[in-house]
């Protein structure tokens, strides 16, 4: 039976969300939301979702309290091999988002499909594939198949890398640009790459290899900028890739919002570690910081700490008279409680400033 791990089905719903716009949930067989776009969602017990992996129907609710941890929407179950693997819900309105049912369910179908070609062939090619989505998912059954007794990557340490493809629906620019990457990489004698649905690459980067990987970005950037960002992740032992993985991901994430071609884990110190928070608590942190500020006093934040808390830079840059800046300084002290002329309030105001944006 394909058992579907958390990173994966977490993967499956972000794209959906991506495509449908609506929250999405993997729901496992036993009715345990193994993933969502929801976080606070996430193992917790969803009745409807459970009834449709038992019957293989789709389950509609109409109401928030017709069953057990569901919301309104709709559940469709995934079979793989005649089997139910899991049922991916969309949260709404079963009218408004009854028609995304299909394209929801295709998505699925694609994400399976390419697991399953990666994870049940042992050809050259695709068991390097199913090695990577094994190490990338961390699993390690799958791991242990592949590679059977012969440790043959334990001796180097990897990182992982993750290229995203931002072509804006174009899919023929994406697959040209998906080409290029990977011969290149071929070309590097990086053959541990896959592609994952619907517009990334990863690679695993041997220490060995990283001098050459890394001369190439230069010309990538010249090729391919702003269609294609990069994110790098950190250094670790080949079984414990995943977490490079996720690092990568978020130093992808992070060099698309703030317009950077490549971003690398290891300086971003702060930014690593507000985006490994919890979305919900993101959001809880952002309104008891900044609710009561108005767009013109965030805008003077960002100034001041992009000034380096420096009253004259920031006065000059907003052309405004330094006193004029220490007042409405004064104001945010005020209405926040917080002092952005001293360090340690300045510290929380700037969490919330960077958490907002």
């Amino acid at each position: 039976m394909v058992r579907i791990n958390v990173d994966f089905a977490q993967q499956i719903v972000d794209s959906a969300k991506t495509i449908v716009g609506w929250n999405v949930n993997f729901i496992d067989p036993q009715g345990i939301i193994l993933a969502s776009t929801d976080s606070k969602r996430i193992g917790t017990y969803h009745e409807a979702g459970h009834l449709a992996a038992r019957t293989r129907q789709t389950r509609t609710v109409y109401h928030k309290d017709e069953y057990k941890g569901s919301n309104s929407g709709i559940n469709y179950p995934i079979t793989m091999n005649d089997q139910v693997v899991g049922v991916i819900g969309i949260t709404g309105e079963p009218n408004v988002v009854g028609q995304y049912g299909f394209l929801l369910t295709k998505i699925c179908e694609v994400f399976m499909k390419e697991y399953l070609l990666e994870i049940q062939s042992y050809d050259d090619q695709q068991r390097v594939g199913k090695l990577v989505m094994a190490l990338l998912y961390h699993d390690l059954e799958g791991i242990q198949q592949i590679m059977g007794d012969a440790d043959i990557l334990a001796d180097e340490k990897y990182v992982a890398i993750s290229y995203m493809l931002d072509c804006l629906g174009d899919g023929q620019i994406q697959r040209q640009i998906e080409r290029n990457i990977t011969e290149d990489l071929q070309k590097l004698e990086l053959p541990l790459h896959v592609h994952i649905y619907p517009n990334m690459v990863v690679c695993l980067v041997p220490e060995s290899k990283y001098k050459k990987w890394k001369q190439r970005v230069t010309a990538w950037e010249t090729d391919f900028s702003p269609k294609l960002y990069i994110g790098v992740g950190t250094w670790e032992a080949v079984r414990h890739i995943y977490l490079s993985y996720r690092f990568s991901r978020m130093a992808m994430k992070y060099a698309k919002e703030h317009q950077f071609f490549c971003m690398f884990a290891e300086n971003m110190n702060l930014e690593l570690l507000l985006q490994s928070i919890d979305e919900q608590v993101q959001r809880q942190y952002v309104e008891k910081v900044c609710a009561a500020l108005n767009a013109e006093e965030f805008q003077l934040l960002q100034n001041y700490f992009k000034n380096e808390l420096s009253l004259q830079s920031t006065a000059n840059e907003m052309m405004i008279h330094k006193n004029t800046l220490q007042y409405r300084l004064k104001q945010i002290y005020v209405k926040t409680g917080l002092d952005p002329r001293k360090f340690t309030d300045a510290v929380v105001l700037y969490i919330g400033v960077h958490l907002k944006k």
